[in-house]
């Protein structure tokens, strides 16, 4: 059994890791604000910290001595990071530096989730080996700490996109679930027709970093669905499955939305060689569709105790 630390365990992927993992190792997990529901995980392995607050991040790894730790928390405001640069390194990059020294000083590995952002969408699908060319703040930041992650002795770069999916208790805000409430109220969206994307349901971000880490794998892999489709066909495909009016869904371009923040509009990522190193099968949208809706037709979220 290994002593795990998750930081972000309160987000989407952190919350089923955590679950994921408990049966077979000691995992413990961060959070920022609210302590997280686990279905009855011990607080005692929950850890109020700022990833921002270095100096705080690094006790706490020192203090639980884990052999893995899983970096999953990060500031994911593409938008809000382009008007806050320092923020944005400050809660992206800057931990990743110091858990990186930390685990070149005491031999730890160390998995860093990344993001399709780090391509600039011109020449997909990516390899695992691509070259990263990031177009915004986030992206940059993202990038960086792929290189900073790099100086562990034994690490894991995990990228993924998109991620949506229903959590303990509650739920976080993501595009599926958003674009749920709206088409469920009548209200009509837009949604970006130029921009290509692989929609990850977060069941499947959390299955492929627990075999990862079961396999003890290293160097980069791509924790996505095996489809990549323009956004605006992910919403209809969202409305279909739920059964709701896809009239309401307007296809409109990225540059009609006068975002701050420059997009890549095709970070298509392979995942074929993931695929072999990890000895599974990524999922299809279908599948992970029919998932959601089992989570969100359950209002106790039953369906989120381990089902695998």
């Amino acid at each position: 059994m290994a002593r795990i630390l998750v930081t972000g365990a309160s987000g989407l992927v952190g919350s089923r890791l955590t679950v994921r993992l408990r049966g077979a190792h000691e995992v413990h997990g961060t959070f920022h604000s609210h302590a997280p529901d686990f279905l009855g995980h011990p607080s005692r392995l929950l850890h109020k910290v700022d990833i921002k607050d270095t100096g705080a991040l690094v006790e706490l790894v020192r203090a639980l001595d884990p052999s893995v730790v899983i970096h999953c928390a990060a500031w994911t405001n593409v938008d809000a990071c382009e008007s806050a640069k320092e923020e944005a390194r400050a809660a992206n990059l800057s931990p990743v530096e110091a858990l990186a020294a930390e685990a070149e000083a005491h031999r730890r590995r160390l998995i860093q989730m990344s993001t399709d952002y780090v391509f600039d969408g011109t020449a997909p699908p990516y390899e695992v080996d691509g070259k990263p060319n990031p177009l915004c703040v986030y992206s940059k930041t993202k990038a960086d700490a792929e290189e900073a992650a790099r100086r562990a002795p034994h690490f894991l770069i995990a990228r993924s996109t998109v991620i949506y999916g229903a959590d303990f208790g509650h739920l976080k805000r993501n595009f599926a679930v958003w674009l749920i409430g709206e088409l469920r109220a009548g209200r009509p969206v837009k949604v970006v027709e130029d921009q290509w994307n692989t929609p990850t349901i977060s069941e499947q971000v959390a299955e492929v970093l627990e075999r990862a880490v079961d396999r003890e794998v290293e160097g980069v892999i791509h924790a996505t669905a095996n489809e990549c489709v323009p956004r605006v066909e992910f919403a209809r495909r969202i409305a279909r499955r739920f059964g709701l009016d896809a009239s309401l869904i307007t296809p409109v371009t990225t540059e009609s939305l006068h975002q701050p923040a420059r997009r890549p509009l095709r970070p298509c990522m392979a995942v074929g060689r993931t695929e072999g190193a990890l000895g599974m099968q990524m999922w299809s949208i279908e599948r992970s569709l029919d998932l959601l809706h089992r989570q969100l037709s359950d209002p106790d979220r039953r369906v989120l105790r381990p089902w695998w």
